[in-house]
């Protein structure tokens, strides 16, 4: 939702977006009990796909790639295997086979964690993903959205976001999810 919401961004104020890799799985190596691991896990074919992809292709191509796995995963709930990279590969013009093989090369995740480390070097390393860095130096996690804002509204939360990272004494602001009561303060 995230990066959705960040293309109606870039529509809106002309904000250039530069894709990064970060893994949930380098993020969470050596924290016990994580509920989340093999799923973790069975995301770093994917991220060597899309490094793959974007050494090739470019980071417009990454994105579309990005987009297209997006979609399979959270919208029509597939999973996460081989033959949903090799579709994709296809749709961005990478050879099928050649994305097969970087999906089980190890020899991408240098590339996947020097991507990933840069990201937690700006932000700390007890956030998540998404991670934003603005041009102008400040970095931040998140936002992350049930539902991408769009058009103006789109504007309107980038500015508040740019707005509070840009303060030098802001670090965060959450709520849990699902928590959509208005307060009052009479």
């Amino acid at each position: 939702m995230t990066y959705q919401w960040l293309a109606e961004v870039r529509a809106e104020r002309a904000v250039a977006i530069r894709p990064k890799l970060l893994s949930l799985l380098f993020l969470n190596e050596g924290r016990p009990d994580e509920r989340h691991a093999a799923r973790h896990a069975a995301s770093l074919p994917l991220e060597r796909f899309l490094a793959l992809v974007r050494a090739e292709r470019g980071d417009a191509a990454m994105e579309q790639a990005y987009q297209t796995l997006a979609t399979a995963l959270f919208v029509d709930s597939l999973e996460p295997d081989a033959a949903l990279i090799t579709k994709t590969a296809d749709a961005v013009g990478i050879d099928p086979i050649e994305a097969a093989a970087a999906a089980e090369d190890p020899i991408w995740d240098a590339i996947i964690r020097h991507d990933h480390d840069a990201a937690m070097a700006l932000v700390g390393a007890d956030v998540g993903s998404p991670v934003i860095a603005l041009e102008d130096g400040p970095a931040f996690f998140g936002p992350v959205l049930a539902r991408a804002p769009r058009g103006q509204e789109a504007g309107r939360v980038w500015d508040g976001c740019r707005a509070l990272a840009a303060h030098p004494d802001f670090f965060e602001l959450k709520r849990s999810r699902g928590a959509r009561a208005t307060i009052r303060f009479d």
